[in-house]
């Protein structure tokens, strides 16, 4: 017996509650895409499983999913729930095969069909609701949603009364022309709040939705910032905290440097952008030195670059050229390298894609970039719900610039290591740091409460230095990739 819906205008005109059940069609080649892509990676999971996972969180328990040729690797890959699955034996007739091999298999209590696309993994749950509660008409027996920029209509229900009619169609456009040659049999459903429903048809339009997540989770942190900010940001942020980023260029007991290092060839350029205090920049100028190498450092941060300015004068490195600008600038012929450094940097970038893309252009061997699992300033994330009742929200990282890259048909390489956490020669240090990433004004109630909180979360170590209570090393990923000038297989 299929699962009843219950959302929301639920019973019918005879007082039954629908059953409706979810057809979706996840059989096509994915030519267009290059092949594979209902498993390809959006926000850390396959595209079809973003779909599977809205149908449920919606609240639609009977789901009925038409596989193709790839249907073996989709079985492995995905996380089922209770879903049915049934495989296309010729997925090459079209999309409108699927929908009437879908309805096939749907029980024969079903009321309704929901066809629902597996390669639209936003599907909005506003729209599955209002189409399954919307009440039955069977004058009318085709339901679709209308978005608010009139884009798509999709996913549809069918009302038993249209299973026939939707035997009918053929080709690859599925219920389309069966929907644009009778418009007397549907109704349409205004959504207020959604825009659009998007497909993925290509690895642009991949790379779009990508793109579109990481600049939201940028903007939701921010927004969190401005409700709660008590302290507004100087004309340079990090101006008043340079010496927590100063490291000495000669060190050996860093292996994220290491590896770096190890990257560098005789005669190489190297651009490093958001170069900071010099951590990187200043220990590559030196290997550089011997073979007339050069480390281009830019930075916005002038308090940044003056600390990178006095380690280079105090250890004699003179073939670090200082740039203080932000990324990417107007005129990208100054900057022409070998290679293109990000460390720490691009976490808080909302427009990823010209960044990474500037990056790419000025590199003639290769991009690296050095970020961890989750923001360096994620070690005061456990004093944002005491202090201003909430979580942080997480600014995308290491796991979603990977996913980035092999979506724009990049092939990177990662190597992981762990960093130590940071710690503190002092409590006030520690405070300081922290306040600074709670946005909290010197005794006020919220700055009470973190210093109340703090008690209960501070650590010393046998060294004598301060930390937070529970903190592990944290994974670093060292990710390279060639440029697309170098990489043959991609398109331009």
């Amino acid at each position: 017996m299929p699962a009843k819906a219950t959302l929301g205008n639920d019973a019918w005109e005879d007082g039954r509650v629908a059953a409706v059940v979810a057809v979706v069609l996840a059989a096509g080649a994915a030519s267009r895409f290059g092949g594979g892509k209902l498993l390809a990676s959006l926000e850390g999971r396959p595209i079809l499983q973003h779909v599977l996972d809205r149908l449920a969180e919606a609240g639609v328990g009977e789901v009925v999913v038409v596989l193709g040729d790839d249907a073996g690797e989709i079985e492995r890959a995905i996380d089922w729930r209770a879903e049915s699955r049934v495989v296309n034996p010729d997925p090459g007739r079209g999309l409108s095969s699927s929908v009437r091999l879908g309805i096939e298999a749907l029980p024969p209590t079903t009321d309704a069909a929901l066809i629902v696309l597996g390669d639209q993994p936003l599907v909005p749950l506003e729209a599955i609701r209002a189409v399954v509660s919307a009440p039955a008409d069977a004058a009318r027996p085709i339901v679709v949603p209308v978005y608010r920029g009139d884009a798509g209509r999709n996913p549809v229900r069918l009302e038993r009364a249209a299973f026939a009619l939707a035997a009918e169609a053929s080709g690859d456009r599925g219920l389309g022309p069966l929907i644009a040659a009778h418009p007397e049999l549907v109704r349409e459903v205004r959504l207020v709040g959604e825009a659009a429903n998007p497909d993925v048809d290509t690895r642009a339009e991949l790379v779009a939705l990508l793109e579109s997540a990481w600049a939201e989770r940028v903007r939701a942190n921010v927004a969190q910032v401005d409700r709660h900010r008590e302290v507004p940001d100087g004309p340079d942020f990090y101006a008043p905290v340079t010496s927590l980023f100063r490291a000495d260029p000669t060190r050996i007991d860093e292996p994220a440097l290491a590896s770096l290092l190890a990257l560098v060839e005789p005669g190489d350029t190297w651009l490093d952008i958001g170069a900071g205090a010099g951590r990187y920049a200043l220990p590559i100028a030196r290997a550089l030195a011997p073979s007339a190498g050069e480390v281009i450092a830019l930075d916005p941060s002038g308090g940044m670059l003056a600390g990178l300015r006095e380690i280079a004068s105090e250890y004699g490195i003179d073939n670090a050229r200082i740039v203080e600008a932000r990324w990417p600038p107007d005129d990208l012929g100054p900057f022409s390298a070998d290679v293109a450094l990000i460390a720490h940097v691009g976490y808080d970038i909302e427009a990823i894609g010209p960044f990474i893309e500037a990056m790419e252009s000025i590199a003639r061997r290769l991009c690296v970039a050095v970020l961890m699992e989750r923001q360096p300033s994620s070690i005061a994330d456990a004093c944002w719900p005491p202090v201003h009742g909430e979580s942080r929200v997480a600014l995308p990282a290491l796991p979603e610039l990977v996913e980035l890259l092999r979506a724009r048909g990049r092939d990177p390489s990662i190597e992981r290591l762990e960093r130590e956490p940071r710690r503190f020669d002092s409590r006030d240090e520690l405070e300081g740091f922290l306040r600074r990433q709670l946005w909290t004004q010197p005794g006020s109630p919220a700055d009470g409460r973190f210093r109340a909180a703090l008690d209960d979360l501070i650590e010393t170590d046998s060294d004598g230095r301060v930390g937070l209570v529970g903190q592990r090393p944290l994974p670093v990923g060292i990710v390279t990739w060639a440029p697309r000038a170098r990489d043959k297989r991609v398109p331009a």
